[in-house]
């Protein structure tokens, strides 16, 4: 089977496809038939004036005892003859074909009757020639032959009088082709526009007033698409949100149950499976949290229709506050470094990004290690980024700890390999950008980019 991308076909392309040699053929029939309208206005113009000096000369046949002779001055046959385009001939014969003056290399004429007269094209030394004949009623054949340069001339000025302004209408045509195509279609770019500008979670119908008629049944049947696409969202969403929420509060039971058990005096195998089991319970508990936050944040194009103006140091001080016990007993040292930094964006989505940033942070720093958060702004755009000096991520996996349920094989933490898909999911819906790298010799640093804030004056915080 082939990876070739099939062929698209592009409806400008098909439309001047057809238009421009449609003109082109209209323009080659215009000079077919301009061709042969200046050949036959030039051939009756230089006709007519051609059978001038065959007429005369015929006039001066006389007919003696010797037989027929040109009573004419070679002077007033030189000046009959003259012209300063083409080279004239002439040709006398008698009624038996004998030529008794002019030149004998013209051609015989045709058998013609007394006084008919009859124009054809010949040869004079090799050279095309348009003939004049003419029988007097003597029987005398009289032949002028001429040069076709005048004709030529003529049929040239005609073909360029009637071809220049085609050649010009037609390039006009084309012109004003292109700019109608180019006008007609450009509601598909909007539509196009409107598509590409969108997010992959953003299932808004398309506006069908800015598609024209003739595509208006592909909106409308794109819209009923992306209806049965939310419907099919929601459905699972709901489903998600559901089931975890449904397994929260047995899980609470149960840890709690547990709590209470490891409060009892119990041999040492049973309380090691105690532990285990509120161990494994916790991270049920986890999970089941992590699977409503996944179902808010993939819901989030909703809440992103109306965005709130958010200062990422609020929300940041606000968050370290709330995780600095839980770094306390783990005993890493949670710092911040914050400075004023305005996005607009939806204020829950982005608390549940930064507590996954910092859980995760903790989850993965060894005892004794350091958790730093940092927001401000790096050039125009606001930045806010999580530092830990743990492990660190290898090259191979920092694309793939963004996928659902990844985990490094053997990393500690009991993590549940959602936190930095939840991450991903709000940076996306916010359109920010996501950078993973490692600041020194040891450690990872996450830092989310919000490409479209404002930038605003910046007020250093102590931390």
């Amino acid at each position: 089977m082939s990876d070739r991308a099939p062929r698209r076909h592009s409806i400008r392309r098909r439309v001047l496809t057809f238009l421009i040699p449609s003109l082109l053929l209209l323009v080659l029939l215009g000079a077919w038939f301009s061709y042969f309208d200046a050949v036959n206005i030039a051939a009756s113009s230089y006709d007519r004036s051609l059978l001038d000096p065959a007429l005369d000369m015929a006039e001066n046949v006389r007919i003696g005892a010797d037989g027929p002779r040109l009573d004419m001055l070679a002077q007033a046959q030189e000046a009959l003859l003259y012209d300063r385009e083409d080279r004239l001939v002439f040709q006398i014969r008698d009624a038996q074909g004998s030529v008794i003056a002019g030149s004998p290399d013209l051609a015989a004429p045709p058998a013609l009757a007394p006084g008919e007269r009859v124009f054809f094209d010949g040869l004079y030394e090799n050279e095309p020639v348009r003939i004049a004949a003419i029988r007097s009623d003597s029987g005398v054949y009289v032949q002028v032959g001429e040069t076709l340069n005048k004709r030529k001339r003529l049929i040239g000025e005609m073909l360029a009088g009637d071809l220049i302004p085609t050649l010009m209408i037609a390039i006009g045509s084309i012109g004003l082709a292109w700019m109608g195509v180019s006008h007609g279609i450009a509601p598909l770019a909007r539509v196009t526009s409107d598509l590409l500008g969108r997010s992959p979670r953003d299932l808004r119908p398309l506006d069908g007033s800015i598609a024209p008629t003739e595509i208006a049944p592909v909106v409308d049947a794109f819209n009923r698409l992306l209806s049965q696409l939310r419907e099919s969202t929601a459905i699972q969403q709901r489903f998600l949100a559901d089931a975890a929420h449904q397994l929260r509060t047995p899980l609470a039971g149960l840890q709690m149950h547990l709590e209470l058990l490891l409060q009892r005096p119990l041999t040492a195998d049973v309380r090691k499976e105690v532990e285990m089991m509120q161990s494994a319970t916790l991270r049920a508990s986890h999970l089941a949290n992590q699977l409503l936050v996944l179902a808010k944040a993939e819901a989030g194009a909703i809440a992103l229709a109306h965005p709130q103006e958010i200062n990422l140091r609020s929300l940041a001080h606000q968050a370290v506050q709330e995780w600095v016990p839980r770094a306390i007993a783990r005993d890493i040292d949670l710092g911040f470094e914050l400075r004023d930094a305005t996005v607009e964006g939806d204020p829950l989505l982005l608390g549940e990004l930064l507590d996954n940033l910092i859980d995760n942070a903790l989850r993965y720093t060894p005892s004794g290690g350091a958790v730093t958060v940092r927001c401000g702004y790096e050039g125009e755009s606001a930045c806010l980024s999580v530092e830990d000096s743990g492990s660190g991520i290898p090259i191979w996996a920092r694309e793939k700890v963004f996928e659902r349920f990844f985990r490094i094989e053997g990393s500690p933490g009991n993590g549940s390999g959602l936190g930095l898909a939840i991450v991903k999911e709000v940076v996306e819906q916010h359109g920010a950008a996501l950078k993973l790298d490692t600041p020194g010799d040891v450690g990872t640093r996450i830092s989310i980019l919000f490409v479209s804030s404002s930038r605003r004056e910046n007020t250093a915080a102590p931390g």
